[in-house]
């Protein structure tokens, strides 16, 4: 069955955004030590960044169950007012939806309360922690939750949630917001620039790696069987959501192979030049990865094949 396009967009920006928090909370761990000048400035530009994209989380969320309202009452998008209230005070969606709100609510005030102090390792483990709790209260309301909120699917759904939130907003944020400071404030390579890079491919290969198992379980849970990928609507979007995916993952391996060491060059022009193959190349990986994301926000909305 196909969704209505509100609530594909809705939980395509919900998708989004919280890979957006992930890969600023991720960056500004790798950038702890701050002993360069473009160090400081991508921190700085982390940290304006941060509420933004945790406010446009929680709107992206009362976008989500007020189109979901508007399904379910059967009336016209404008007119879901009445029946979204109803949802927020009487359904368990609508009580998920509103503890993810909060738990967002909590992490903009840990932003406010703990980034001018400097408390760097408290700041990330604290905002990790609510962040982990926004996607378990997403699962809660998504198909994993038919086995229970202690099911082995439902840890596995928030795993890959996390994971291909950390991928995405990993490659979002370097490519978009941390390398162009690079290019701009450092003229050759050095031990900071290739702490940085040598983290990103490496915490993108470990979530890469654990992307394959916890989709390949998924897979499995809500396929009947193997034809479910090349017969009906679900499977047609899986499988073009594998296919983005799979051309992400080779131009990471291009970027890790041959984009890195050529931006890790002792000589200048050859880090340089190198350096802007990687931030084009996490550029167009980043387009494959958003259309990764609405595939997946079309098959959130979507009823698996197992399901019917």
């Amino acid at each position: 069955m196909e969704a209505p396009f509100s609530q594909v967009a809705a939980t395509a920006l919900i998708n989004l955004s919280l890979a957006w928090v992930v890969g600023l909370l991720a960056a500004r761990f790798w950038l702890t030590s701050r002993t360069v000048s473009w160090q400081q400035i991508a921190a700085n530009k982390l940290s304006r960044t941060m509420p933004v994209a945790l406010v446009a989380c929680a709107i992206s969320m009362v976008f989500s169950m007020w189109s979901e309202s508007a399904v379910m009452a059967d009336v016209a998008w404008l007119n879901a007012g009445p029946a979204f209230y109803q949802m927020l005070l009487t359904t368990h969606y609508g009580h998920a939806g509103l503890a993810a709100i909060a738990l967002l609510a909590g992490a903009l005030v840990a932003h406010w309360r703990l980034n001018p102090h400097g408390s760097n390792k408290r700041y990330v483990v604290i905002i990790a922690v609510l962040i982990v709790m926004v996607a378990i209260a997403r699962v809660s309301i998504g198909h994993a939750f038919e086995y229970g909120l202690f099911s082995l699917a439902v840890a596995v759904e928030v795993l890959h949630i996390l994971l291909m939130a950390l991928w995405v907003g990993a490659v979002f944020v370097a490519g978009w917001m941390v390398l162009p400071v690079v290019l701009a404030h450092e003229s050759c390579a050095s031990t900071e620039r290739a702490r940085y890079l040598h983290t990103l491919s490496d915490w993108a290969t470990v979530a890469l790696v654990g992307i394959v198992i916890t989709g390949t379980y998924n897979a499995y849970r809500v396929l009947g069987s193997p034809r479910d990928l090349v017969e009906g609507f679900y499977g047609y979007v899986l499988l073009f959501k594998i296919s983005c995916v799979l051309i992400a993952i080779a131009l990471g391996g291009f970027n890790k192979f041959y984009g890195l060491r050529a931006a890790l060059s002792q000589q200048n022009a050859i880090s340089q030049r190198g350096l802007r193959i990687v931030v084009s190349i996490l550029r167009i990986e980043s387009v494959a990865l958003l259309l990764a994301i609405i595939a997946a926000a079309v098959l959130t909305s979507s009823m698996p094949p197992g399901s019917q």
